[in-house]
């Protein structure tokens, strides 16, 4: 009986979220110089996502998603260490690199390659989604999401993001038009962590330990396999905190 009604609410969504017909549009900027540096094999990538507010009105600008790729394994075969493009170019990529290699060998963790099936070694980081209030919960989000792995992701082994929520940032929460535009739900950080945390599990992305790094193994997506349960650390008492605005 829950699966039937579970299944009625996704296609609601999916029959809303047609309607308002979304889209997004990445862009990536990439240099053209025949000797390659550090700088590029990492990729910062911009989405604008567009959709019809009401279903009889026109297509404007209506969130955006961010991420950033680390061509780990393109920059070996270029003679540039995997360290360097870890720790070397961006603090939030160097926070992943801490947790997720071995800083000697420059590859993944043993521990992350078992629980994992990591089988490749470039890494997709999601830094940031917003969506237009009017559009929450009609899954362009996770459409979002879905589509930037599946285009950007094919060569990583892990795609990774932090969960915190945008209002409780330094960004927002010293802008009081940004937090006003966000129109965030009136509710605690540690509910509002929760939530978001949550949200992320529901997507296939599982906690690493009480980091507040949450990963998805590329190959558990292709396959539909574990793990099976998620427990979500951060609660009230974690105080836990991150830069990253998943």
């Amino acid at each position: 009986m829950q699966s039937e009604k579970t299944a009625a609410v996704a296609s609601k969504k999916s029959e809303s979220n047609t309607a308002l017909n979304p889209r997004v549009e990445f862009v990536v900027h990439a240099s053209l110089n025949d000797n390659y540096v550090d700088t590029d094999f990492v990729q910062f990538i911009m989405g604008k996502i567009f959709a019809k507010i009401d279903v009889d009105s026109k297509e404007k600008e209506t969130g955006y998603i961010r991420a950033s790729l680390v061509q780990f394994s393109e920059a070996m075969d270029h003679g540039i260490s995997t360290e360097r493009l870890g720790d070397g170019i961006d603090g939030n990529i160097a926070e992943y690199w801490e947790h997720l290699f071995d800083l000697d060998s420059g590859y993944w963790k043993q521990k992350i390659q078992d629980e994992y099936e990591v089988l490749q070694s470039d890494l997709l980081i999601i830094d940031c989604v917003e969506i237009h209030p009017k559009l929450r919960g009609h899954g362009i989000g996770q459409s979002a999401i879905d589509r930037t792995i599946d285009i950007f992701g094919t060569g990583c082994g892990l795609v990774a993001c932090k969960p915190w929520p945008l209002q409780f940032t330094p960004a927002f929460t010293c802008d009081r038009k940004a937090l006003k535009r966000l129109k965030a739900p009136c509710v605690g950080r540690d509910e509002a962590i929760h939530k978001l945390r949550t949200y992320w599990c529901k997507l296939g992305f599982w906690p690493l330990d009480e980091t507040g790094i949450y990963l998805l193994s590329m190959a558990h997506r292709r396959s539909g396999g574990p793990p099976e349960t998620c427990e979500i650390f951060g609660g009230p008492s974690s105080g836990l905190a991150s830069r990253r605005v998943c």
